[in-house]
């Protein structure tokens, strides 16, 4: 069944002032918006643009079609529309025969759209647009919201367009709300079964006829190591489905980037696939008037022949790869060297530092004059040469390339001549950064027809883009200032990157507490560039550890810091700090899930940097340190190793586990600096659940590096468990107002230690006066408290002025404390209503009216406040009369006794 559209032809169209429509050649994704539009917009009829391909007309598409209000758009009077609804597309050239429409006076937009932002996008009254892998899942997700029922016809509908647009989930475009939308689709009852036939359809014979023609003109060629083909034929009449014939030429030909270009029907029509996010299909698509996504896009050439439409894809495509693979774009910076006059010994400690394979040697100008390997460094050390100079013993015959050297010539000196490390040199020869064997193996391992087995087995990732995950999780104020950021390094020729931490939780869907920021270059160019166009932003320098944090007008704030190598002058020192590359700024990290970074600069603006693996440690649940000396150099890290495996529900690996416990029994984790114990035992306390996290320091024995006395028995996890209840009564009730809740867990952790051994802690870890003042100075009254309030006699309430008494004088987290450990005990719900009522009960009266009533100045006056105050709590008094009433009364007794 073949027909333009499933409305009858008899039944005539009336004044539409609602029409739904979207892009010219609608694939799946474009018609099953459509569907979920007119659910959101039932006085709405659908109108096609222009004509529907041919995989549309598929008899599953037109009878559920036929269920709707649909149009031709030569049927429709566009002149009486109100209010256009454009779904899957905001280009107003892609809206072929409805674009007239756009000229109607106070017409109303409202756009559904999972595009990136294009320069002459349509402005709407109600735009909802979010990155994710199609546009069916964005109204999906707003049909659900709004309780409408889904049949099973439209969820299926709904599955072939996430489907297709997500390359059944294998394009880089795919995110997390991408899956679940689909989990659900199939609960409303999606047949896989029809989306499996339509997504993978024959090719009819003038489809193979035109498939092979495209192999035999093939212009494949090499670009960073990747596969990219421009492939072009010729038609006197129309062909459909060109997105499919791309796909099938992407697989036989095993294509990391796809261009192909046809001509039919007097019109060119560009089809672009990549597999690789450094390569933007979709921006280049964008400048030759088409749009589309990093990894499939599509353009039209009118009024152009095939030879004129390939010669400007061709000028577009060669911008494209020469800004992103030159070796500017490779090379590490910046490069870490020493002087070629240094003495051996100064090499050795510098590449130990620096964990580096080859040092680069220069002169005092700043140009390359020679390598030295590890091993010929080690060797000139066991034969006593260690003050020698380095320039005896260099390779000082080797190549160097310009910052705009091509990827095939970097690859050649590096891999075929095999050069160990190959300088970059910017216009006045000095060294702008260096690439090593190890930056061309990570990049090759990309395209692992390109290297070895082995090679691969060793920890070298597929490059990956987590753009539409940053666009889907930040809020937008945040992704527009990360996003200014990265215009403000790309002005300066510098790179910013997100990192740790924050691309961990992005990963793994978990709240984004804190962003942190890497910038490679000078710091304070960029903040002086970066706030010239916001002045109101406050910036507190840190000179020392080469960061700064910047606050903007709203209060929200950002970690920066530079680029930095660490190392340490002994075990369980704080770390020395010097400039470095990204990469090297990430091996100092603790562990491989928190060493990962995002490209914030436009021209790979969400380009993952996995140097270590950390990707797929996030994914098998892994916490693994990056090198064998890791605990030895940081011993905190072995407490924060528990404490991610615990939140998280991840498992330390075996290799770390075992470098972990042997850093514990040499004595290692002892050496750490007090202070920074007190720092991991606070973050822990900080924790949403610090009771298992304490369970397992105790089980591996890291609970006796802070105090050989402290244990974890049934008696302090129930405690914790106790504190736990507390902690979230208190949150539910105050937020984060008035306490530091830490310091109740710090008080259950540190029950069982007599008085001498939590002054010896005390000492030991230098508590600092406010924390010292609860745990040891309120310690004892707490403990008065405690057993006073849980006398047998108080099985009754306890009076609320008593109650006062019990509490005033202590501490916010001293009270937290008790409400927990007296359970339900009348102390607890006394501590309860201290805090949330009694505390806050004052009396009308003051000193001035008590003295007018015969009151003398004095400690008898304060007496009496605290009396009528009293007497209010226990509801004795109600009102301002009372009050005076019974101040009269406390007064003539006082006189009496007198």
């Amino acid at each position: 069944m073949t027909v333009s559209t499933p409305e009858s032809p008899k039944t005539p169209t009336p004044a539409l002032k609602t029409i739904i429509t979207t892009h010219l050649n609608p694939d799946f994704d474009g018609v099953a918006s459509m569907v979920a539009a007119s659910r959101l917009y039932p006085e709405g009829v659908m109108v096609f643009p222009g004509g529907q391909e041919k995989n549309l007309h598929n008899y599953f598409i037109q009878s559920l079609l036929y269920l709707y209000n649909v149009a031709r758009a030569k049927d429709v009077d566009l002149s009486v529309v109100e209010l256009l609804v454009v779904v899957d597309t905001r280009r107003p050239e892609r809206l072929g025969l409805v674009a007239p429409v756009l000229n109607n006076q106070n017409l109303k937009i409202h756009l559904y759209d999972h595009h990136p932002d294009s320069d002459n996008d349509l402005k709407g009254e109600l735009a909802e647009v979010a990155i994710v892998g199609s546009t069916a899942t964005l109204l999906t997700e707003l049909l659900l919201a709004k309780g409408l029922d889904v049949s099973p016809q439209e969820a299926t509908m709904l599955a072939l367009g996430l489907y297709e647009d997500t390359g059944s989930f294998t394009f880089s475009s795919t995110t997390p709300r991408d899956l679940l939308i689909a989990a659900k689709l199939l609960e409303l009852g999606a047949d896989l079964s029809v989306v499996a036939e339509l997504t993978a359809r024959e090719l009819t014979a003038t489809q193979l006829s035109l498939l092979n023609e495209l192999i035999v003109n093939a212009d494949v060629r090499e670009a960073r190591g990747r596969a990219l083909a421009i492939a072009q034929a010729k038609r006197e009449s129309h062909v459909d489905e060109l997105a499919v014939l791309a796909h099938k030429l992407m697989d036989i030909m095993a294509l990391d980037a796809l261009f192909l270009l046809v001509e039919m029907d007097n019109v060119v029509q560009l089809v672009a696939r990549s597999r690789n996010v450094a390569l933007d299909v979709g921006k280049i698509a964008r400048a030759l008037g088409g749009g589309g996504h990093a990894s499939a896009a599509a353009a039209s050439f009118r009024g152009k022949n095939l030879e004129e439409s390939r010669r400007r894809l061709e000028t577009i495509l060669e911008k494209a790869i020469s800004r992103l693979y030159t070796a500017a774009h490779l090379m590490s910076k910046p490069p870490i060297s020493l002087p070629a006059d240094r003495p051996m010994s100064e090499a050795r400690d510098l590449m130990v530092r620096s964990s580096l394979s080859v040092l680069l040697a220069d002169d005092e100008t700043g140009k390359a004059r020679g390598f030295i390997s590890e091993a010929s460094v080690a060797r000139a050390i066991y034969l006593g040469l260690d003050n020698y100079p380095i320039r005896d013993f260099m390779t000082s015959e080797f190549h160097t390339v310009q910052l705009s050297a091509s990827f095939s010539e970097v690859k050649s000196i590096v891999v075929d001549q095999r050069q160990r490390v190959l300088p970059v040199i910017d216009q006045d020869g000095k060294t702008a950064g260096v690439i090593t064997r190890t930056d061309l193996i990570q990049l090759l391992s990309q395209d692992s027809r390109e290297i070895p087995e082995r090679q691969r087995r060793e920890g070298q990732t597929p490059e990956k883009s987590l753009a539409s995950l940053m666009d889907s999780r930040l809020p937008k104020d945040v992704l527009a200032l990360l996003k200014e950021m990265g215009q403000s390094a790309e002005r300066l020729n510098l790179a910013i990157y997100l990192v740790g931490g924050s691309v961990r939780d992005l990963v793994t869907l978990k709240p984004i507490q804190d962003l942190d920021l890497t910038l490679t270059g000078d710091l304070d160019e960029f903040i002086e560039d970066f706030t010239a166009t916001r002045p109101d932003v406050k910036v507190k320098k840190h000179p020392r550890f080469k960061t700064a944090t910047l606050t903007m007008a709203d209060g929200f704030r950002l970690d920066l810091s530079c680029a930095r190598l660490e190392y340490y002058e002994y075990p369980g020192a704080m770390p020395i700090v010097s400039h470095a590359s990204i990469r090297i700024d990430l091996q100092r990290r603790d562990f491989t899930i928190n060493a990962m970074a995002l490209s914030l600069n436009a021209d790979d603006y969400g380009r993952l940097l996995d140097f270590y693996r950390g990707y797929q440690d996030l994914k098998d649940g892994l916490i693994r340190v990056l090198h064998s000396l890791s605990f030895i150099e940081d011993p905190t890290r072995a407490f924060r190793a528990i404490r991610f495996e615990t939140r998280l529900g991840f498992r330390i690996g075996r290799m770390t586990e075992r470098l972990l416990t042997n850093a514990l029994k040499n004595g290692f984790i002892a050496n750490l600096q007090p202070r920074r114990v007190l720092t991991e035992i606070r973050r822990i306390c900080e924790e949403e659940e610090p009771g298992p996290i304490f369970k397992r320091l105790g089980e591996i024995g890291l609970l006796k590096c802070v105090h050989p006395k402290l244990k974890l028995n049934p008696k302090r996890i129930e405690s914790f468990r106790r504190v736990g209840r507390v902690k979230d009564w208190y949150r539910l009730t105050f937020g984060e107002k008035y306490s530091p809740v830490w310091l109740v867990w710090l008080l259950a952790l540190t029950e069982d230690l007599d008085q001498d051994e939590l002054m010896e802690l005390v000492d030991h870890l230098d508590y600092g006066q406010k924390v010292a003042k609860v745990a040891v100075e309120e310690r004892k009254t707490l403990r008065e408290v405690l057993a006073l309030g849980q006398r047998p006699r108080r099985r009754s309430p306890i009076p609320p002025s008593e109650a006062d008494r019990l509490f005033s004088g202590l501490s916010w987290p001293g009270v937290l404390y008790l409400i927990a450990m007296a359970a339900d005990d009348p102390l607890s719900r006394a501590g309860a209503a201290y805090l949330t009522h009694y505390r806050q009960v004052k009396t009308s009266l003051d000193g001035k009216d008590l003295i007018q009533l015969g009151y003398a100045p004095g400690p008898s006056l304060s007496e009496a406040l605290n009396a009528i105050r009293e007497a209010k709590l226990d509801g004795l008094v109600n009102s301002r009369d009372e009050e005076l009433s019974f101040a009269q009364k406390l007064l003539a007794a006082e006189n009496l006794i007198a």
